[in-house]
């Protein structure tokens, strides 16, 4: 009995030692430092939406990288359609986080990068319609929450940067509609 629970304790030690010595994810750094420079609530949630949107932009490319690797000719020519209007957007709203001192995530985290790179086990026959549905979703995701915010916040550089930004991520949408009717045709 005592051997177990020694057992069980220095497991249990080992585990947290392992948690401890994690590197930390670009995301949850950029948060970390996001809270010692913001002191009211309302700049810490704009600086949460902006970290949130160049998150799901970094994942939005990942995909689009992806269908690329895969070298799905369909999948892939959507793809290398929509990743500039993606990376554009992504410039965008670094280049507003830089003005504004907000900190941002350098990369997709490491379960959104290995979600995305699931895909890549997909059986080729599969592999474009799991894609479509996968950067569809998640693209519509982020439009809609750019919707919300840009809706609940009273900061006019965001609003101002959202009414910009919306119409290109809607653009890319259909694109990827676009890409889905074509497929579910053949």
């Amino acid at each position: 009995m005592r051997h177990t629970v020694t057992t069980l304790m220095l497991a249990c030690l080992a585990t947290l030692f392992n948690a401890c010595n994690q590197p930390k994810e670009s995301k949850e750094i950029a948060e970390e430092k996001n809270k010692e420079k913001f002191e009211n609530a309302a700049d810490e949630k704009d600086a949460q939406f902006v970290l949130e949107t160049v998150n799901a932009l970094h994942t939005l490319i990942a995909l689009a990288d992806v269908a690329v690797e895969k070298n799905s000719k369909s999948a892939a020519v959507t793809a290398k359609r929509v990743k500039p209007e993606l990376q554009n957007l992504l410039d965008e709203v670094e280049s507003y986080a830089s003005a504004h001192v907000i900190s941002i995530p350098e990369e997709a985290t490491v379960n959104a990068t290995q979600d995305v790179r699931r895909l890549l086990d997909e059986k080729p026959s599969e592999f474009d319609s799991k894609w479509s549905k996968e950067i569809r979703d998640r693209n519509k995701k982020l439009i809609s929450e750019m919707e919300s915010y840009g809706s609940r916040t009273n900061d006019m550089n965001i609003k101002t940067w959202l009414n910009g930004a919306l119409p290109h991520a809607r653009a890319i949408q259909d694109n990827l509609v676009d890409f889905d009717n074509q497929i579910s045709k053949n």
